[in-house]
């Protein structure tokens, strides 16, 4: 009696999930019954609204702390390690669209904006030796060395065989070591 009891209850949570579409979740894929002639007709989405849209960005609340007496400047940040070649995921993409980004922040000189950004394009390529690297860079301008450090040393696991980025990721490596 009890296995018939445990049975339905198995059978009606099993059925209650398969009928759950998951349409009233934010952010959930929608599937359309419309030929594909009607869909290829309309406009297309860009990749940069797609990126925004799919990969929400959670910026912590920043705390201002009111100094009691002037601050020195602080020391300016490290030279920017060269990057190898221009390379990344495919035109199009949200992660090129978002090296974009940090190329932008990273001239703006928002290093905290380049590095959330790059933790977003790892989380769409997180097997992209040379998105480890780029972060691994602001790690290192940031003077957060372990972090860095740390970093790199998985850029590099990535990199297999592309000579240049490794060589980059190994001279980034030395300049941490002599911190």
């Amino acid at each position: 009696m009890m296995t018939r009891i445990s049975v339905l209850l198995l059978l009606s949570l099993l059925s209650a999930c398969a009928s759950y579409s998951g349409a009233s979740r934010p952010g959930a894929p929608v599937s359309t019954s419309e030929p594909a002639s009607v869909r290829d007709a309309a406009e297309p989405v860009a990749p940069v609204q797609e990126a925004a849209r799919s990969f929400p960005v959670q910026v912590p609340p920043q705390r201002v702390d009111i100094p009691a007496q002037p601050e020195t400047a602080p020391p300016p940040p490290e030279p920017v390690p060269e990057t190898p070649r221009e390379r990344a995921a495919p035109a199009g993409t949200p992660a090129s669209t978002l090296l974009a980004s940090v190329d932008q922040a990273i001239a703006d000189g928002d290093l905290e904006r380049a590095a959330a950004v790059s933790e977003r394009a790892l989380r769409i390529s997180p097997r992209d030796g040379y998105l480890w690297y780029r972060l691994a860079s602001i790690r290192y301008q940031q003077q957060r060395y372990g972090e860095a450090e740390g970093f790199a040393r998985r850029a590099l696991s990535f990199a297999g065989n592309d000579g240049d980025l490794s060589r980059e990721i190994n001279n980034l490596l030395g300049q941490i070591s002599q911190r």
